[in-house]
């Protein structure tokens, strides 16, 4: 009797132990409805006209938890293009790549605009804020849209503009001074940018240290956005 009691304790240590290996490698059930409703509401959000469905089959990386989704967009002329899409088995179940839009950059004409949207911010904002020592921005487009970067340029996703600013002895208060500036000047030149990085560099004890502040175009800055 008391060896059946064993067994069974065993057969079911055993069954718990498949369902969590499973589980771990194969993701759950919520987890995984949950990710592809963000896929489906970032697909509605980005390509609002396009024809496509998800399909069933759904692979699983447990070492990241991460769900890769197959996409299968029809064009008018019935022609199908599956695409991966990649997605958190977490909360908030991030889209992490659209690659829609990689598939169509053109990448010679967004490193010619890049370099000189780069150029552009750079001389506009040392005009009002000299302490900006470099500009990085992400410019994509899918074709060649226009024979040199302008403010007018829209591409098909608003940009990111990466700044390092020299902080010197500037407070956290003339920080954000700084920062509205900015905010202000790439806003009066209506330029389609979706965020604004700012890492204000110093040397700390002989190693570099970094304070940021991110602001959108529409952001109200306050002191707390000093970090």
């Amino acid at each position: 009797m008391k060896k059946k009691i064993i067994y069974s304790v065993i057969a079911v240590l055993l069954i718990a132990v498949i369902v969590v290996a499973y589980i771990q490698m194969s993701g759950n059930t919520m987890d995984k409805h949950k990710a592809k409703e963000s896929l489906e509401a970032f697909l509605e959000q980005n390509y609002p006209d396009m024809n496509y469905k998800i399909k069933r089959s759904v692979g699983y990386g447990w070492t990241d938890s991460t769900y890769q989704f197959k996409v299968v967009k029809k064009d008018p002329s019935a022609v199908e293009t599956t695409y991966s899409f990649y997605v958190s088995g977490m909360e908030p179940y991030e889209v992490f790549s659209d690659t829609i839009h990689e598939s169509n950059i053109d990448k010679e004409a967004s490193k010619k605009l890049n370099t000189e949207a780069e150029r552009y911010i750079r001389t506009l904002l040392q005009k009002k804020v000299p302490q900006v020592d470099s500009v990085d921005t992400d410019v994509e487009v899918y074709s060649k849209v226009a024979n040199e970067w302008t403010p007018q340029v829209k591409t098909p996703k608003p940009i990111v503009i990466m700044l390092e600013i020299q902080k010197g002895k500037l407070t956290k208060e003339q920080m954000l001074q700084q920062c509205k500036l900015m905010q202000k000047l790439l806003n009066d030149q209506s330029i389609d940018y979706g965020m604004v990085e700012a890492g204000y560099r110093s040397i700390v004890n002989g190693e570099e240290d970094y304070e940021y502040v991110s602001f959108t175009p529409e952001q109200k800055l306050s002191i707390h956005d000093i970090k």
